[in-house]
């Protein structure tokens, strides 16, 4: 009997899962690269990159020798009282530093409101007294801003008097969003003019004092730049405030020096922010402040990629994921995905070291971890479906046991064929030519139903998988596509009670219609191909070679209610059936004869 739709629904629904399977194993790393590339436009995944960014690409090295800190710390406020302080100290610190030819006096402080008049006066004659001295303002930012650069609407300079005699620089910081300092905020658009940060004026006021070309600095496009930190916090050479204006330091150290002076103790500086090196432990702003000027100093600065650069890399991760990853079984598809992103870092360290540029890596990261993941679920979700396409092609013909191997995969069912033993059975009812002649074809069909249902029990309660239905003739194979034990003995079995099973039936038809049906059974041992066959849109699960061939020989040769049994069979079984030695069949196309047995009895 031909295959019914399901069947064949079952056959091309395989090979068409086969192919979606390979390709969007093949297609998803680009799929996922579109969701990817513009999260890492956009830096949703801004966090990922800053953990390889501070671990990766982070390490303390020597800082210029040119950058000196006061700090106003503990010992200082002990020393002089509590926070803040009159602005006398402030003046005397000044004085000291330009009488002991400081390059450049910086501190890291806004003076915006007048306080004592005594001290604010001494404070502005000591400004007066050098054209090296930098104070701190700050920027109030816009509520909106309509450009990538950032805007502010008012700066807050330093009180009238102190603001003529002074350069100033905006005190003003953007950390990121996890609260770290990893860029410096080197100008801000107010009106129609630029005002620069108070790192920026001090490095100004060094190269004009020095004599030196100012190098350029690269700017984004909101006015800032990666900070390329030297050292974490502790990590220059800091002097204590009170230790300055008591005298007790050598003038000679601050000769043609950058000073920045700024508050060194917790409590009384609201510029603190934590920074990459250190574990991200808090710097003081005046620290941040001397790595930024450390930056300039040396001329070493990083900057970001362009989009298009991380782009590409991305591209070309992803293109050798959807090459190699569709290849590999998932174990091996995970080992790729960990060597592509240790590639990827490789790469980024690579491009920072030798270009001093900065890669994102961590959507690349997530795009290889999702492919992975994706790779998975898709097995899974294929491993299914193809448990289901094994239960829709052998559910009918094998039992119920054979099904359950076949799903979990304890039997193998090797695509295009291979070769092994096996025992073939063909059997045919005899007689029913007649009978079909003589009867509607309604009772034809359900009296071969009834012959062909008891020939099915018999094939699947002895652990035989039924190969087809042809007409009114049932193929059946033993060992295959599960190891059968002793097939040749199971087909044996299997033979006989279809003859003992339809005896019944048989005196039934007799009674009825007055045909005499009987079975006529073929079965034969030997090495045949075994597997799956026939072309790209349909096919079977069966078994081809001179081993089936003479299976069909020995049934078409079969006289009524007679089992016919080669003697490559009747060696295998021998000691658990009685038998005839019905002699040499010569059959078409054989040069040979066949040895045979008739089937008498099954003694098991």
């Amino acid at each position: 009997m031909p295959q019914n739709d399901n069947e064949i629904f079952a056959s091309i629904g395989g090979m068409v899962l086969k192919n979606m399977h390979n390709r969007l194993k093949v297609i998803i790393p680009f799929l996922l690269l579109i969701p990817f590339a513009l999260s890492q436009f956009f830096g949703l995944s801004r966090g990922l990159d800053n953990i390889v960014r501070d671990n990766l690409l982070t390490s303390a090295r020597e800082p210029s020798d040119k950058v000196i800190i006061i700090g106003m710390d503990e010992a200082s406020i002990n020393d002089i009282g509590t926070w803040p302080w009159t602005r006398n100290y402030m003046a005397d610190a000044i004085n000291i530093l330009t009488e002991a030819g400081a390059a450049v006096i910086c501190a890291n402080i806004l003076y915006d409101l007048p306080s004592i008049e005594e001290y604010d006066e001494m404070l502005i004659d000591a400004a007066r007294n050098t054209d090296r001295l930098v104070l701190g303002a700050m920027g109030e930012f816009a509520d909106m801003q309509y450009s990538t650069e950032l805007s502010i609407e008012n700066y807050i300079m330093p009180f009238e008097g102190l603001e003529d005699a002074v350069a100033v620089g905006f005190l003003n910081a953007e950390p990121d969003r996890d609260g770290v300092m990893r860029y410096a905020l080197t100008s801000l658009r107010y009106g129609d003019i630029k005002v620069y940060s108070l790192a920026y004026e001090a490095y100004s006021v060094y190269c004009s004092a020095m004599g030196i070309a100012r190098g350029a600095i690269p700017l984004d496009n909101s006015g800032q730049f990666p900070i390329n930190y030297a050292v974490p916090s502790g990590g220059f050479n800091a002097l204590s405030f009170r230790s300055l204006i008591n005298d007790e330091l050598d003038p000679a150290m601050f000769k043609d020096k950058i000073v920045l002076i700024g508050p060194y103790a917790r409590g009384i500086e609201s510029g603190n922010y934590a920074i990459p090196l250190g574990g991200r432990a808090q710097a003081y702003g005046v620290e941040i402040n001397a790595n930024i000027i450390n930056n300039m100093l040396e001329g070493s600065f990083k900057r970001d990629a362009a989009w298009w650069v991380n782009l590409l890399v991305m591209t070309v991760i992803a293109a050798i994921a959807a090459v190699f990853m569709h290849r590999l079984k998932t174990l091996w598809a995970g080992v790729l995905t960990i060597g592509l992103i240790f590639a990827q870092l490789a790469v980024t360290m690579l491009l920072y070291l030798q270009f001093d540029v900065i890669l994102k890596s961590g959507d690349v990261i997530l795009l290889l971890i999702f492919c992975w993941i994706a790779n998975i679920i898709l097995g899974i979700l294929t491993a299914q479906y193809e448990k289901r396409h094994i239960q829709g092609i052998f559910g009918r013909f094998v039992s119920p046991d054979v099904v359950k191997e076949l799903v979990t995969g304890s039997v193998d069912i090797q695509l295009g064929g291979s070769v092994k033993e096996i025992t073939v059975l063909f059997v045919d009812i005899r007689g029913f030519t007649a009978f079909s002649e003589a009867n509607p074809p309604e009772k034809v069909v359900n009296m071969v139903n009834r012959y062909l249902g008891l020939t099915s029990r018999s094939i699947q309660e002895n652990g035989g998988t039924i190969d087809k239905y042809i007409g009114d003739a049932t193929m059946a194979v033993f060992n295959a596509p599960n190891e059968l034990p002793n097939h040749a003995l199971c087909a044996v079995k299997a033979a006989w009670a279809m003859k003992l099973g339809s005896e019944p039936l048989r005196e039934e038809i007799l009674r009825d219609y007055g045909v005499d049906l009987q079975f006529g059974v073929g079965v034969n041992t030997g090495q045949a191909v075994v597997g799956n066959m026939g072309s790209d849109f349909r096919m079977d699960y069966t078994a081809i070679g001179d081993t089936v061939n003479t299976a069909a020989r020995l049934e078409a040769n079969s006289g009524k209610g007679q089992i016919l049994i080669s003697d490559a069979t009747y060696q295998l079984v021998k000691d658990d059936i009685e038998c005839t030695d019905l002699g040499v069949l010569m059959v078409k196309n054989k040069k040979t004869g066949i040895q045979i047995y008739g089937l008498d009895n099954v003694l098991s």
